[in-house]
């Protein structure tokens, strides 16, 4: 998937693609994690609520 094609993109499409880059970003560590946050602009609404629904799959409290 291109990142052009991210905006057109549902959710089936999408949620595995996002697995994959958040899984590549665990691997390289901080190093990813610094690189995500230059580009998280403060104040991201989109980002904050997607970060919360991150943080609740990787709790185990969202299921189907």
């Amino acid at each position: 998937m291109k990142i052009d094609d991210i905006a057109l993109a549902d959710a089936e499409t999408l949620a595995p693609v996002l697995l994959a880059a958040i899984q590549r970003l665990g691997q390289l560590g901080r190093s990813g994690a610094v690189a995500l946050a230059r580009q998280v602009k403060d104040g991201d609404a989109d980002f904050d609520e997607a970060a919360e629904w991150i943080a609740d799959i990787a709790a185990g409290k969202l299921t189907d």
